[in-house]
């Protein structure tokens, strides 16, 4: 094998998601006060940032590149093991199997 036999390419992907609430509901999360609108604005990024809220609807934006690079067979077999520490158990061979099946090469 070629010292640099695999190629890296690193992603990322985005959403646009959107969260709906009713001004009224949010009143409801603290009664002890009189919110402004200010206040019921912040309470609802708060209520997203806190994950209490489900999902109105997303969108996916698209997947960028961010970087590649080449890196050879032990090298890859450490992203492996580090990106997906619960599959360390695998041997190296079904590792390196299981990243070549990856790309779907049609057979001549």
């Amino acid at each position: 094998m070629a010292d640099n036999d695999y190629i890296v390419v690193t992603t990322v992907q985005t959403f646009r998601h959107r969260y709906v609430m009713h001004k009224d509901d949010l009143r409801k999360l603290n009664t002890d006060v009189t919110p402004t609108d200010k206040d019921l604005v912040d309470w609802a990024l708060d209520t997203v940032t806190m994950e209490e809220c489900e999902e109105f609807s997303q969108l996916h934006l698209g997947e960028q590149i961010i970087d590649h690079f080449e890196c050879t067979e032990d090298e890859m077999l450490g992203f492996f093991d580090r990106d997906n520490d619960y599959l360390k158990g695998w041997s190296t061979d079904y590792k390196i199997e299981h990243v070549r099946k990856c790309l779907q090469v049609k057979d001549e």
